[in-house]
């Protein structure tokens, strides 16, 4: 499964060394603002997932019947968000201060695709399918290298040829997912059970707004920076995100393991927080010896992976590292708790988000400064989620 990580960073590093400081910062910035529209899809694989490992304690005729109405409903919607981004494609290009319209036009027929395809992989991991879970997300980012080789290192493509890698992965992805779940196809599909539409309501607005609050914190820095900080310096920053997200996206697999787990411990009426705790350690390890190796070795890792061109960003990536090795600490909480229909930590999110955007629209001076708001923002983020968390296990157990 992280072998698609692996993946997408190698897939940045040819984008880099493709392209000048000045694209590379407007392909992110396009690309973080991408994930932030497409943030309530997010909430998709895992509404999928949690209701799946119930509906499979049932039998598959249940877990089928709730697939097919996933995917239209999934692709009716897709298609309408697609078409109402085009009224908003050339505000978009200024504000991000794109040269061209097809980088946007690739951007909206992602977000379209986006909807559909995360159906089937939140059944693969509901399921607990972890082979087919991983090779999608491998075979996705796989197929953006080798279109990155093509249209950015071959034909130079710049900005508009990245995000027609990125559409390319989303197919070949798609295609994977739905291969894995050929076997349930051909069963009979039966009725969802009374009450459903409104489980699922609700559960999927408290998840929207947390997945939206969630990628707004891992994305909303390079928008920011992309708007507010000159084209080279946000290219510098871009970098030293790139990389950083490294402490947040390794252990990331932890988490997709962590919800199928702890949802079916919910349906099945357990409580047991083992499994919390040790993928709270082991995010806490790797994404901790992440930041840890950027703050000793952070010209290294810089110029080895990209050139000396982007020496300058060294002194953000120990900062940034260790901002997404707290958030994916938060993170595991995050995740957990919404596999279990706990929302409160969505008040220490949103503050966060806050704090940080209007630290940011008030004071930035340099790139360093916006990094320093984010390592504190994150801060204040964890310390309260993991006080809320506490205090919410003291009193179950007390009232247990």
């Amino acid at each position: 499964m992280n072998s698609g990580n692996v993946l997408n960073y190698l897939f940045q590093v040819i984008a880099g060394r493709s392209m000048t400081p000045d694209e590379f910062g407007g392909f992110n910035a396009l690309n973080s603002f991408t994930v932030i529209l497409t943030a309530p899809v997010g909430i998709v694989p895992l509404i999928v997932a949690r209701f799946t490992a119930g509906f499979a304690l049932e039998g598959m005729g249940r877990v089928r019947g709730f697939f097919g109405k996933a995917v239209m409903i999934t692709a009716a919607t897709g298609v309408a968000l697609g078409l109402g981004g085009l009224a908003v494609a050339p505000w978009l290009k200024d504000f991000l201060h794109l040269e061209a319209m097809a980088p946007l036009y690739l951007m909206l027929c992602m977000v379209t695709l986006s909807l559909v395809v995360p159906v089937p992989l939140g059944m693969l991991q509901g399921l607990q399918r972890f082979t087919g879970y991983g090779l999608a997300g491998a075979g996705n980012a796989a197929m953006r290298c080798v279109a990155a080789l093509i249209l950015l290192t071959w034909l130079s493509m710049g900005v508009t040829g990245a995000m027609f890698c990125g559409l390319v992965g989303y197919i070949f992805y798609a295609g994977i997912a739905f291969l894995f779940l050929k076997d349930i196809i051909p069963v009979r599909p039966e009725p969802l059970p009374h009450g459903f539409h409104r489980e699922i309501g609700k559960y999927s607005l408290a998840m929207v707004v947390s997945s939206v609050v969630t990628m707004c914190l891992n994305n909303l820095d390079m928008v920011l920076v992309g708007h507010y900080l000159p084209g080279h310096e946000a290219g510098l920053y871009s970098l030293a995100a790139i990389l950083g997200r490294i402490a947040f996206y390794g252990p990331s697999v932890l988490v997709s393991v962590l919800f199928a787990e702890a949802a079916t411990a919910k349906a099945s009426g357990e409580r047991n927080n083992k499994s919390l705790w040790m993928s709270l350690g082991l995010t806490i390890l790797l994404g901790g010896g992440f930041a840890l190796l950027c703050l000793l070795a952070s010209d290294m890792v810089v110029t080895k992976l990209w050139n000396e061109q982007y020496a300058a960003a060294a002194p953000l990536l120990p900062v940034i590292s260790a901002a997404m090795a707290i958030l994916a600490t938060a993170n595991v909480l995050f995740v957990y708790s919404q596999a279990r229909g706990e929302f409160g930590f969505m008040w220490m999110q949103s503050l966060g988000v806050v704090l940080f955007a209007a630290l940011v629209v008030y004071k930035h001076d340099s790139a360093i400064q916006v990094a320093y708001f984010l390592l504190a923002a994150v801060t204040l983020i964890l310390a309260a989620t993991m006080a809320w968390f506490l205090l919410k296990t003291h009193r179950s157990q007390a009232a247990a």
